[in-house]
């Protein structure tokens, strides 16, 4: 690969990469490894990349020896800038860029020990980390399956080919396009960064932004080839190969070269959340492996990107209902040891945050609902922990409330139909009976405050 001027870049290295002034961070503990050595990586490309502190990338940075213990690689060095990691990290303030960069630092420092005591040549061999990538060597004889390489887009015979996957975001190549990988590890950012691009295809301009090369691999890109005048004065198409038609990545607004952009289809989160759309859009490779990764994050807080949804889709507003309900169901299966045995609370699966609050969403939540696949899902859990908090244990029925205004005997639950549940002490009162008295004051909670201000401690006017 060639930069502006054609001169030849150097490829990157396939073993631990030491980082660069200008390049982006390593990875959080989860996924150690990443050192961007590509010195090419653009400037505009925000998708899935991430950024260094400014004090780290300027050349006056103080920890510029931690850069070269890892190209010099001696392991007693490489021992004692561990430590010195580890003191720089506790000198930084908590949650700083600089502490988060220098965690990164100390673990690749210390995986850099580790595969220099590792006396197993064998091992070295099947795992490679390329920028946040951790590759590990396939086995060819697994099966006749044909893939497609991400970095060359040629075929990869598994029995016929050595070739590498990465163990985080599935990247695969060919072991010769190892060390020409320019994508960086999106598991990178999604572990540090669980967020999606929320403005529907932010397109940045070829021309202004990019400056006619691919966001991710710098080739050059442009809608009509360039042409050269012949001996004779006419124009003709120029022969050049080294330009690419450009793709438009309609998740992150970037143009792409045929090599990094497949012409996918994923399903678009912004237009989701805006606009309800669950078209699937052209996106390129490193959108959509983002995208498959993040499907089950629940990093969408609908009542905050678009409150409004709710009254135009109602099984979603039913869904969001039904939730509120299942925090109220919360407090009596969290404290009831028969449900703590029972495992009730595992019903719900993967889909843990529907009782740790009511407003967020992954995106596999929202295909579901519009698939309708999501709404008897949640009607069936809400019916099993109604009947185990009703009918099935004496602890939990025991816990409800009577209406302190009609006095009539049914026992009522704060997640039942037609119940006004009071926010501040959470008594349950029929809602009938609450709009009709609805301008007095929910009595627990007078109760409440007169018991207060007999046992308060009287102030020292008092005595006066």
């Amino acid at each position: 690969m060639a930069d502006q001027e054609g001169t030849p870049q150097k490829s990157l290295g396939t073993d631990v990469i030491s980082p660069s002034k200008t390049l982006y961070s390593t990875p959080s503990t989860s996924t150690s490894g990443f050192n961007s050595g590509n010195d090419m990586s653009p400037p505009w490309d925000q998708g899935w990349q991430l950024f260094i502190p400014a004090s780290i990338q300027d050349g006056s940075s103080r920890f510029g020896f931690i850069e070269n213990a890892l190209s010099e690689g001696n392991e007693q060095k490489l021992i004692e800038v561990e430590e010195q990691c580890k003191s720089l990290v506790n000198e930084c303030e908590e949650g700083s860029d600089e502490r988060r960069w220098l965690v990164r630092q100390l673990v690749e420092v210390r995986l850099k020990i580790q595969e220099k005591k590792d006396e197993d040549v064998s091992l070295k061999a099947t795992v490679r980390l390329v920028l946040g990538h951790h590759m590990q060597l396939q086995d060819n004889n697994l099966n006749n399956t044909k893939l497609q390489c991400d970095r060359c887009c040629a075929a990869i015979w598994a029995m016929i080919h050595s070739w590498f996957r990465c163990i985080d975001c599935d990247y695969v190549c060919h072991t010769r396009c190892l060390s020409l990988i320019t994508r960086a590890c999106v598991h990178v950012a999604v572990s540090e960064r669980p967020e999606y691009e929320l403005r529907i295809c932010p397109e940045v301009g070829l021309a202004s932004s990019q400056r006619f090369k691919c966001t991710e691999c710098n080739t050059p890109v442009t809608f009509t080839i360039p042409p050269i005048v012949t001996c004779f004065g006419r124009y003709t198409p120029q022969a050049d190969q080294s330009w690419s038609e450009p793709r438009l990545c309609d998740y992150s607004g970037f143009y792409f070269c045929p090599t990094c952009h497949w012409n996918t289809s994923a399903i678009v989160p912004a237009r989701v959340v805006h606009n309800w759309d669950f078209e699937p859009r052209k996106v390129s490779r490193a959108a959509q492996q983002l995208l498959r990764l993040m499907a089950e994050k629940p990093v969408l807080i609908l009542k905050d990107l678009n409150p409004r949804i709710f009254g135009l889709v109602e099984e979603l507003s039913v869904v969001q209902g039904l939730r509120e309900n299942l925090l109220q169901m919360k407090r009596y299966l969290s404290t009831c040891d028969s449900a703590i045995s029972e495992h009730l609370m595992w019903q719900l699966g993967s889909r843990q945050h529907f009782v740790e609050n009511a407003h967020s969403y992954s995106m596999q939540d929202l295909i579901d609902i519009n698939s309708g696949t999501m709404l008897p899902f949640v009607n069936q859990i809400h019916e099993s922990f109604a009947k185990h908090i009703k009918k099935d244990c004496k602890v939990c029925h025991g816990r409800g409330f009577l209406c302190e205004f009609c006095h009539d005997p049914e026992v009522l639950f704060p997640f039942d139909p037609a119940v006004y549940s009071c926010p501040n002490c959470l008594f349950a009162f029929h809602n009938s009976c609450w709009l009709e008295k609805g301008n007095d004051e929910c009595p627990r909670c007078l109760r409440i405050k007169q018991r207060h201000s007999r046992l308060s401690i009287p102030q020292e006017d008092d005595f006066s």
